[in-house]
């Protein structure tokens, strides 16, 4: 399989009021080529730029100078963001990188109060145009996958519950199936376990390493995360990017574990 994935040339992002650059002249590659190089954690001290980094490779803002461009499995058509591209190729590229290749999984959930768990995780196929009936059934078989070996039997029950009557793991697992309902090539996410505790937190781990491994290399999940150690374990990965100082470099866990003992 062709090797996708993102390349950063010469990005700089300068959003602060007080018009200070975030990040600055960052160039870095990340090739996919096997399901073991597909998830990319985001590390670093507090303000230094993690989310602000996922939002350009998400195409949620651009880059106030360089590119980012993106490359996917079974697409042949690069994608490229910068200030200096037309807005309104911009727009018609972002609806498509949205509808065909991206999924968001932030902290804030994303589920309706006034929507069943179901019609919650339907909903993003609705907006694409797929009938309401075979969207419920999709949904259905995301709702499956996320939900543990003790919940399979009240799984009619959950379908029909709203958020609120859902514990924390129950509606981020929830989120998740909606973040995943149109099979994404890459699902974003903003410290998806922040707010959850250690147990809970495994849980929603292992639906993110088991969405990655049915992916067979076409998947990738990038996402920011405060627990280091810990999400690389549960993860099984090594390297991740670390962002200090407005720069990002590639890490190993090695060198975490001497960073997390100088910085107490």
């Amino acid at each position: 399989m062709t090797s996708w994935g993102f390349t950063l040339k010469d990005v700089t992002a300068s959003w602060s009021e007080d018009g200070k650059n975030i990040l600055e002249t960052i160039n870095f590659q990340f090739q996919i080529r096997d399901s073991n190089t597909a998830a990319l954690p985001l590390m670093g001290p507090s303000g230094q730029g993690k989310s602000t980094l996922l939002y350009m490779l998400a195409a949620l803002k651009l880059p106030s100078v360089g590119t980012v461009t993106w490359q996917f499995p079974n697409d042949p058509k690069p994608y490229l963001f910068s200030t200096q591209v037309d807005e309104k190729r911009h727009r018609k590229d972002i609806v498509q990188l949205r509808r065909d290749h991206f999924g968001f999984a932030f902290q804030a959930s994303t589920l309706s109060p006034h929507l069943t768990i179901l019609e919650n995780i339907a909903y993003p196929l609705l907006l694409q145009g797929v009938e309401w009936d075979r969207a419920l059934q999709d949904a259905e078989l995301r709702l499956t996958e996320v939900l543990l070996p003790s919940e399979q039997e009240d799984k009619n029950t959950l379908m029909s519950h709203f958020p609120s009557q859902l514990s924390g793991g129950q509606r981020q697992r929830a989120a998740l199936a909606q973040a995943i309902i149109h099979n994404p090539c890459v699902l974003f996410a903003d410290e998806p376990t922040g707010q959850l505790d250690l147990g809970t937190r495994k849980q929603v781990m292992g639906v993110l390493k088991q969405w990655l491994e049915r992916g067979e290399g076409k998947r990738c999940l990038i996402w920011v995360t405060h627990h280091h150690i810990g999400d690389l374990d549960l993860m099984g990965v090594n390297d991740f990017l670390f962002i200090e100082e407005k720069k990002c470099v590639l890490r190993d866990r090695v060198w975490l574990e001497n960073w997390i003992t100088k910085v107490g």
